[in-house]
């Protein structure tokens, strides 16, 4: 089959000074494209509402931190099973990843990964994308499987249509949750050799890594509730975690930060606890997600172009 293009010629291409030029603009207007969408966000938000019914414990704050950072380190740990070495130095890569996840647009972490894989650790184009691929199919085969069972439990219990009174649209996303849940366990378990190319062994271990992720960060957010609201019963929480698990499975979801804590707000009736300490708390972690976001957004702007060891590639 004749080749669609001369990939000596392009090489040539992208070492034009003009076309690199180009190419560092589009960076740079990109860069500062994600900056103004971030800071509006943030003002959005309230700061004034935010400061003053800001969690007064210390816990709350060390569970926030190390909820946020479950989610790359899992990614961090997932990707050295699968490409090696060649990624052990660079945490700041899922980093990024999760900011674009959850600050951005759903999957546009993947693309960065798979993108960065490709310019840095001379992957091609498929087999980066198809490494990516196989993480997010464990990954949405962990959570994905947990989730339906939590929304059938609390269906059973009728506790289902808090969620859907609170908001009129969430049972549009849970029929999307349900739905892609019921269709993509029963195709991966029968079809896996076909779907996946990792390696059986390899693959369990990057699911078992995705569900010890999962389970982290819904234990360290059950946990940051209840040391704010110690009353509330442990169901209302498990609820709340519902809501955010199904959010977060709904492809294509705009900032699920924010979605997922103006939820919280609408719900804060259901929390036995003064009203304005329930929205102090999810406005807190909404805010406080969109300011580590922008922070980090930024730092990591200034490590993507630190190069990788040629030993280190090779792994």
């Amino acid at each position: 089959m004749a080749k669609f293009f001369d990939v000596s010629k392009l090489k040539d291409l992208m070492q034009n000074p003009l076309v690199k030029l180009f190419l560092r603009a589009i960076q740079l207007l990109a860069v500062l494209a994600v900056l103004y969408y971030m800071l509006d966000k943030l003002g959005e938000i309230g700061w004034d509402d935010v400061w003053q019914s800001l969690p007064t414990t210390p816990w709350f704050y060390i569970m926030f931190l190390a909820m946020y950072f479950a989610l790359p380190i899992g990614e961090w740990l997932v990707y050295q099973e699968i490409w090696g070495k060649a990624v052990k130095d660079r945490f700041d890569v899922f980093l990024r990843a999760r900011i674009y996840n959850l600050a951005i647009v759903s999957y546009a972490g993947e693309a960065f990964i798979a993108l960065w894989a490709h310019q840095n650790l001379a992957k091609k184009g498929r087999v980066a994308v198809s490494a990516v691929k196989d993480s997010n199919i464990l990954s949405a085969l962990a959570s994905n499987s947990f989730t339906v069972m939590l929304l059938a439990a609390f269906f059973l219990t009728g506790q289902l249509e808090v969620l859907t009174d609170a908001d009129p649209d969430y049972g549009y996303y849970i029929g999307l949750s349900v739905a892609v849940g019921l269709f993509l366990v029963p195709i991966v378990l029968r079809y896996h050799a076909r779907i996946l190319g990792l390696p059986p062994e390899k693959a369990k271990r990057v699911f078992f890594i995705h569900l010890c992720r999962l389970v982290a960060i819904l234990l360290l957010q059950a946990g940051q509730w209840a040391v704010v609201f110690p009353d509330v019963p442990f169901d209302t929480w498990i609820l709340l975690l519902t809501a955010q698990m199904v959010l977060t499975r709904v492809p294509f979801l705009p900032n699920t930060d924010l979605l997922f804590a103006g939820l919280g707000i609408t719900l804060m009736h259901y929390v036995d606890g003064p009203a304005a300490a329930v929205a102090g708390m999810f406005l807190a972690a909404g805010a406080l997600n969109q300011i580590l976001n922008l922070v980090f957004f930024i730092i990591t702007s200034f490590t993507q172009k630190r190069a990788i060891p040629l030993e280190t590639q090779s792994a």
